[in-house]
């Protein structure tokens, strides 16, 4: 399980973002995807994910869960020709309050969301599910996952299924952040599985509300390639 956030290109990285990290090297990541490529690793989808949790189902050899958080515009526009390239699909997780009506011009700040445009143009390549409607936020200083209650966070969550979005089975805790009451909501709202932020591989007894992934990281401190074939190989 990977995660990614923001992913640049040199002109547009260099040199406000190189501390940042949440957002990637577009040539970095292209490496990984070429390496993945190389090593007869196969990307999963959310139903596949689903079969292997629920049913006992079969990942595909060498599985690798490809997932991206908030719904950058670069995603859509230099990520989304990569995974074309090489044959990949990844779930995109929306804050679908921040979806914009039209498309906008690239530039290197403030950062950008993908319009309803950007997510019709790239469903073949991304699926897309709920990183709530407009709970991405800290409320005195505690994530609203945390703080917010359950019925306030289903409704927020039904609310974003009203985004156009491919599946609804799937979630992302805010900052990885979660909590009982957060974790009933989902359930109610019909939610099957959910990611969080610890380090950790997917096995079928493991909570599908509490899926850990890894965070691919930029700035200071991101990844070798020592790292990252390390964590896809199952060695870290």
């Amino acid at each position: 399980m990977l995660t990614y956030h923001s992913v640049k290109p040199r002109e547009f990285y260099y040199p406000l973002h190189v501390n940042n990290p949440m957002i990637l090297p577009l040539d970095t990541f292209y490496a990984q995807m070429r390496y993945l490529y190389e090593n007869g690793f196969s990307t999963v989808t959310s139903d596949q994910l689903i079969d292997f949790l629920f049913h006992d189902g079969k990942l595909p050899e060498n599985p690798v869960v490809l997932t991206f958080d908030d719904g950058y515009l670069d995603n859509a526009l230099f990520v989304a020709p990569i995974l074309r390239q090489f044959g990949f699909t990844a779930m995109q997780f929306l804050i679908t309050a921040n979806i914009q009506e039209s498309t906008q011009q690239m530039t290197v700040y403030p950062t950008q969301f993908m319009s309803y445009a950007e997510i019709s143009d790239t469903l073949d390549v991304f699926e897309f599910g709920s990183h709530t409607h407009a709970m991405h936020r800290f409320v005195e200083g505690v994530p609203m996952m945390v703080s917010e209650s359950a019925e306030a966070i289903k409704a927020d969550l039904l609310r974003s299924f009203e985004a156009p979005l491919t599946f609804t089975t799937g979630f992302v805790y805010p900052f990885g952040r979660y909590s009982p009451q957060a974790m009933r909501a989902l359930t109610e709202a019909g939610v099957l599985f959910a990611f969080t932020v610890e380090e950790g591989y997917l096995h079928q007894n493991t909570n599908p509300l509490l899926i850990p992934r890894f965070s691919v990281n930029g700035g200071a401190e991101i990844w070798t390639m020592e790292r990252f074939s390390g964590v896809v190989r199952g060695v870290r």
